[in-house]
């Protein structure tokens, strides 16, 4: 048969019988299988195939397998397991295969190969099936194979079952076979037993042959008269197959039954061969294109209008010369998808370009519907043709349209999904749409709150309707949203738009939603806010005054001790500006500090003089530390600011005392080499031997006063050391403190003439304590009298009884007194009395310290009566050891 206009010749190439063969199985098994002919090109391939591996039905058969796909089926192993199935005329079962696929990528099947023999004795056909192996427990894979298995069969159109062993027990059967043969209890039985009535009417003698040879049969359109109650029977007319089944070691133990009942087709087939002749003659009478064409795909007839329309004439258009009035861009495709479904014998549906009898190129939409005559064969196609132009010009531009809005979708990287109608229809959702919700694919199609359930107590349904009916735009900003992901609710915060879509009348048809995930924003922030609460509680605590700055040096945060200091607020503080509060002599340098930390990055630090709500400067130590994000950028300044005033006024006091120290040790010092100098250069004059007539005696006594007073200090010094590191040590003992008074007034006086010390001893008592160091604790005292006495030479010592058995010694001037707000300093490190000037009395400021910490270490206590101009009283109280 001619093939004038190059249609593919595969299309011919195998009998009419092993295609209806090869498609009843493919439209029936629902798992991937492919059917090949001797020279590997696809006869027919299941619609879970073309799903599974995403290939166009339309473009898949008649195509040799390895160019499948833009050629992603060339696949070295399968061609070479082919070659092999072929070669060697068996099967193949469970041979596994991993290849890669453009749109699934690596994948990994487990593929059974068999070849069918078809009854009209062509070239075997190698039917291929698929089988991804994706789970690795291989019960769990056994169960849901027979889950699979026992929905296919139940789901299946056709009669199904499998018998077992030589004596053809029924094993499985679907509900459709139960009801063909009317019975069902036949599970465990051998067919003979369950259908007596077949004896005679040769479908036993064809099981056996299957079982015995292996080899399958097909039946097409046989007679059966099965019983379908008490003496009654029912003639039907079935098409099936007998498929021997394998086990392990490839022998046969079963055969798989195929039957679709096709009484009805028969009997309508009859009917159409009666209406055939009275049809033809109302054909050219209809007002439109009508066609018919015989079981082989040529054109038989074709009525008056489309030679009107196309300007052929018959002979031009008998066969396949029709196609020449089909746009050339179209013509290849209208005739494969012409002959594919004849060949189906199968409703068709075309649209094309065909060109008018003025050379105008103006489209069609092509239908027709397999033919059958009275005795149900298959006779070919009747069709019709009708102009769609407008429609399609219409469609195309509504279908760029939207293929544009798709592709917009598809690509974008923000997560994008359009809703159509009220009912919230997904028409649209990208790949980062679906991640973000949790789901797959499969959402694409349903209603959104279909697809999302958990959204339904959430306010975004409500929003959604309020923009389709408003039309006005929503967007949300770090809106929470809970989603039902990997089985449990999960929370996160997004950035969204619903954007309402118009049609070209202005109505709205859906919506456009496009969302940013911004939880870990939303996350850190909450962090941060939680972080910066709890550093400001941290900072209230502390007793520093602590401030927060960016990183430009902008101040944004003072602590309490901040604001309870300055007696301001934050926003005084803010608004005038801090550095107010520095001291005019220290806010220069500070600033210039401050500006080069915040230039160079390195740490500040600086002393300087705050001024305080009193309005008083206290000294502060300040220092800032720059914390730093992870690529070394300054996020901010963390400042402390610790009052260091106490420590400043001892340093002040230290560094007094020290120019004391050399002052007072100086002075004996210069006074002793003046003496020995003048001693020395007396000697050498070259006066007279006669050192009587000397001033000796004088000198000498200068010189022992001057050294007693230099030892003295240097005591001071020494004790003072003493006490510090506490190795001040006391050797007490029982001794009479009259006596020590009486002996120590006795040698001051060796040194002092010049005052009058008067001891008054109301009470007699020893006590038990360290003679020397309360010697010590007297000769301060008496000394202090003298000092600061310098206009009055009366001094009174009186020892008294005090109460709770203890003893009181006082020693009372008539000199310049203390201030009462200074009766605490005295007995402070190095603090001295001054007079108009701190230098008109000599001392390290040290002596009443001594004396405090010598009677407290003995239990006891001084105290002081003064006033600035009256003079001074000191006692010290300590307990009786025993009267006199």
């Amino acid at each position: 048969m001619s093939n004038p206009h190059g249609l593919s010749k595969n299309l011919h190439s195998i009998t009419e019988e092993a295609k209806i063969f090869a498609r009843s199985i493919t439209d029936t098994i629902r798992e991937p299988i492919l059917i090949l002919n001797k020279d590997f090109q696809i006869v027919s391939a299941s619609e879970s195939f073309y799903v599974r591996f995403r290939i166009e039905s339309d473009v898949a058969e008649g195509t040799l397998v390895f160019e499948l796909d833009d050629d992603q089926w060339d696949i070295s192993e399968l061609k070479k397991l082919l070659q092999k199935v072929i070669k060697e005329q068996k099967s193949f079962k469970d041979h596994q295969i991993t290849a890669n696929f453009r749109n699934l990528g690596c994948r990994s099947f487990l593929v059974n190969v068999n070849l069918l023999n078809t009854r009209s004795h062509d070239a075997p056909l190698v039917i291929i099936s698929f089988k991804e192996v994706i789970i690795p427990f291989p019960e769990l894979q056994q169960k849901e194979y027979l889950k699979k298995l026992q929905n296919i069969l139940e789901n299946a159109p056709a009669m199904i079952c499998i018998v077992k062993g030589p004596q053809h027990i029924f094993e499985v059967a679907n509900e459709h076979y139960y009801q063909l043969i009317g019975k069902q209890d036949i599970i465990g039985k051998p067919v003979r037993e369950v259908l007596p009535e077949v004896e005679n009417q040769g479908f036993f003698e064809i099981l056996d042959n299957v079982y015995t040879s292996g080899k399958p049969f097909i039946g097409n359109e046989v007679q059966i008269n099965l019983e379908v109650g008490d003496n009654k029977y029912k003639n039907s007319f079935l098409d099936f197959v007998y498929q021997p089944m394998l086990d392990d070691n490839g022998e046969v133990d079963g055969i798989f039954v195929h039957v679709i009942d096709v009484t009805e087709k028969v009997e309508v087939r009859k009917k159409v061969e009666e209406n055939e002749f009275r049809l033809k003659n109302l054909i050219d009478t209809v007002p439109a294109i009508i066609w018919i064409t015989t079981k082989d795909g040529y054109s038989t007839y074709l009525n008056e209008n489309w030679y009107k329309y196309t300007g052929q004439n018959a002979r031009e258009a008998e066969n396949f010369g029709w196609l020449e009035a089909v746009h050339p861009e179209d013509r290849d495709e209208a005739g494969n998808q012409f002959l594919d479904a004849s060949k189906r014998r199968k409703s068709y549906s075309y649209t094309y370009r065909l060109r008018t009898a003025s050379g105008e190129y103006r489209w069609v939409r092509d239908r027709g519907q397999p033919k059958f005559n009275a005795a149900g064969e298959f006779e070919g196609m009747v069709g019709t043709v009708l102009e769609v132009h407008e429609e399609k010009i219409k469609e195309q531009q509504i279908q760029e349209k939207e293929h544009r809005i798709r592709n917009i979708v598809e690509e974008a990287t923000v997560a994008t999904a359009v809703y159509t109608g009220k009912d919230l229809k997904i028409e649209i959702a990208n790949e980062a749409m679906i991640r973000l919700w949790g789901k797959d694919k499969a959402v694409v199609g349903k209603n959104l709150p279909q697809a999302l359930p958990e959204l339904e107590n959430q306010p975004f349904f409500e929003i959604l309707q309020e923009v389709y009916s408003t039309g006005k735009i929503y967007w949300g900003q770090e809106d929470k949203v809970d989603l039902m992901i990997d089985d449990r609710i999960q929370t996160g915060y997004f950035n969204f738009t619903y954007k309402p879509l118009r049609d070209e009348k202005g109505e709205i048809y859906g919506i456009l939603n496009m969302a940013l995930d911004v939880t870990e924003n939303v996350k850190s922030k909450l962090l941060l806010k939680e972080s910066e609460s709890y550093f400001r509680q941290i900072a209230d605590l502390m007793p520093d005054k602590v401030t927060n700055t960016d990183e430009e040096g902008n101040f944004l945060y003072f602590n309490q001790n901040w604001l309870q200091y300055s007696g301001l607020n934050s926003e005084e503080l803010n608004s005038r500006f801090w550095t107010d509060l520095i001291h005019p002599e220290d806010r220069e340098l500070f600033a210039k500090k401050w500006q080069e930390s915040l230039n160079t990055g390195r740490n500040f630090e600086f002393e300087a003089r705050f001024r305080n709500k009193f309005d008083k400067y206290r000294w502060h130590l300040s220092r800032a530390e720059a914390v730093r994000e992870e690529t070394g950028n300054i996020k901010m300044w963390i400042g402390t600011n610790t009052e260091i005033h106490k420590i400043k006024e001892e340093e002040k006091r230290k560094e007094d005392f020290l120019k004391m120290v050399s002052h007072e040790l100086k002075t004996p010092v210069t006074s002793i080499k003046g003496y020995v100098q003048l001693l020395l250069s007396m000697v050498k004059s070259g006066q007279k031997k006669d050192f009587s007539s000397l001033p000796l005696a004088p000198s000498l006594e200068r010189i022992d006063h001057q050294i007693i007073r230099l030892t003295r200090l240097i005591s001071e010094m020494l004790d003072l050391s003493r006490l510090e590191e506490n190795k001040l040590e006391l050797q007490k003992e029982v001794f009479s403190i009259n006596d020590l008074v009486t002996e120590t007034v006795q040698d001051i006086n060796y040194t002092n003439t010049q005052h009058k010390i008067e001891i008054i001893h109301d009470y007699k008592c020893s006590i038990f304590a360290d003679k020397d160091r309360i010697g010590q604790v007297l000769i301060n005292f008496i000394t202090n009298a003298i000092k600061y006495s310098p206009e009055s030479q009366e001094i009174l010592i009186k020892i008294q009884k005090a109460r709770n058995n203890k003893v009181s010694v006082s020693v009372k001037d008539h000199g310049i007194g203390i201030d009462r707000k200074n009766h605490k300093n005295i007995f402070k490190r190095f603090y001295r009395i001054g007079g108009k000037s701190e230098e008109t009395y000599s001392g390290f400021g040290i002596g009443l310290y001594l004396a405090n910490e010598i009677i407290q270490r003995h239990k006891g206590h001084i105290a002081v009566k003064s006033k600035k101009g009256k003079g001074s009283d000191f006692s010290f109280i300590l307990s009786v050891a025993s009267e006199k």
